[in-house]
């Protein structure tokens, strides 16, 4: 009989630029396994691709309209 061993999911270790008493949200940049920068987020800020933001955008009541001659 075989015993199973439970599959661990990977981990990565990565030191901040942040101050030691922080508290919020970080964007990392991980290349190859390695985080390589990072950025601090404000509570102001949101992270989306643009069809998210402009989804955002239209519940916010504003029009979006495509440039004339862009395909829609």
């Amino acid at each position: 009989m075989t015993d199973h061993i439970p599959t661990q999911p990977p981990t990565l270790n990565a030191t901040l630029s942040v101050p030691p008493d922080f508290s919020g949200r970080v964007l990392v940049y991980v290349k190859n396994g390695i985080a390589t920068s990072d950025r601090r987020l404000f509570d102001d800020e949101l992270v989306a691709c643009l069809d998210t933001f402009l989804e955002l955008a239209r519940r916010a009541g504003w029009q979006v309209v495509a440039p004339t001659g862009e395909p829609q």
